[in-house]
C-alpha cells in the first residue's frame, strides 16, 4: 500500500465521498439527538443555560461545516475559503463552551439517580481534545486539498460520539466492559474511519495525514475509556465536579 502526502488524483474525485461521510455523520446526529430531544427539554433538574448555548453553538458549527463541504461540491471554492475563517472562529467558541457545558450539566446532576458518573468526563472531553488538534492542523494544510479535506472531516466526525451513543442507546443499554464501552461511545468515529480508509485503500489514495489523524482519534478514545475505568480518575473527576458545583453553578 502506497501512502500519499499529496494527491495524485483530481480534487473533484474526493468531493462526492466527502458528502457521503457527512451524510453518515448527520444520521448519527439527527437520529441520536432527535429521539433524545424530548428528554433534553424535560430533564429534572432543568439543564443549565450554558447547555442550551452549547447546543446552539455546536449546531451552528455542524451546519457551517456542512455548508463548507457543499460549497466545494458546487464549485464555490473562493467562498469556501473566505467562509472557512468564520467556521474556524465558531469552532473555537465550541471548544470553549463544550467542556464548560459538560462540567455544568454533570455537576448539577452529581446526585441525580441514573445520571452519568463523574468519570464520564474523560469520554465527554475526548472529542473536543481531538478537535483542538485536528482543526488547526487541517487549516494549516488548506493548500493540500486532499489532506485538508480528510483531516477536517475527522475534526467534524470526532464530536459525533454523543449522537452515535444516543442512537445506539435507543436499542442497547450502556455496556459495562472496556471494549463495549469504547464502541458504545466511540464506535461512530471508528466506523467512519474504517469506511474512509477502505474507500481510499481500494483506490490507492490512503494519505499519511489521514492515518495520523485516525490514530489520534482512536488513541484518545481508548485513553478516555481507560480513564473511565480508572479509580484514581474517578476520584479526580468527582472532586472536579464537586468544586464546580460549589463555585460555578
Amino acid at each position: 500500500m502506497h501512502l500519499h502526502t499529496t494527491a495524485s488524483w483530481p480534487a473533484r474525485d474526493d468531493r462526492r465521498p466527502a458528502l457521503v461521510w457527512l451524510a453518515i455523520f448527520w444520521i448519527y446526529v439527527g437520529v441520536g439527538f432527535g429521539f433524545d430531544l424530548h428528554n433534553y427539554l424535560h430533564e429534572q433538574p432543568p439543564v443549565p443555560k450554558i447547555v442550551h448555548v452549547h447546543a446552539i453553538a455546536t449546531t451552528l458549527w455542524l451546519l457551517t461545516a456542512t455548508a463548507l463541504v457543499l460549497m466545494v461540491e458546487t464549485g464555490n471554492v473562493r467562498i469556501h475559503r473566505r467562509f472557512g475563517w468564520y467556521a474556524a472562529g465558531l469552532a473555537a467558541v465550541v471548544v470553549i463552551i463544550s467542556p464548560w457545558s459538560e462540567l455544568s450539566w454533570q455537576a448539577l446532576n452529581l446526585q441525580t439517580p441514573g445520571a452519568l458518573p463523574p468519570e464520564f468526563l474523560s469520554i465527554a472531553f475526548s472529542g473536543v481534545l481531538c478537535m483542538i488538534v485536528l482543526l488547526p492542523w487541517g487549516i494549516l494544510m488548506r493548500r493540500n486539498s486532499a489532506a485538508h479535506r480528510r483531516v477536517l472531516i475527522l475534526a467534524t466526525v470526532c464530536i459525533s460520539d454523543a449522537g452515535f451513543s444516543r442512537m445506539v442507546g435507543l436499542f442497547l443499554p450502556p455496556p459495562t466492559t472496556f471494549l463495549g464501552t469504547y464502541l458504545f461511545y466511540e464506535g461512530g468515529d471508528v466506523l467512519l474511519i474504517v469506511l474512509i480508509f477502505l474507500w481510499d485503500w481500494k483506490r490507492n489514495r490512503v494519505m499519511k495525514q489521514f492515518l495520523y489523524a485516525s490514530f489520534l482519534v482512536i488513541g484518545v478514545g481508548l485513553t478516555a475509556t481507560s480513564l473511565y475505568f480508572n479509580d484514581t480518575w474517578k476520584a479526580i473527576s468527582r472532586a472536579w465536579l464537586e468544586s464546580w458545583a460549589l463555585h460555578m453553578l
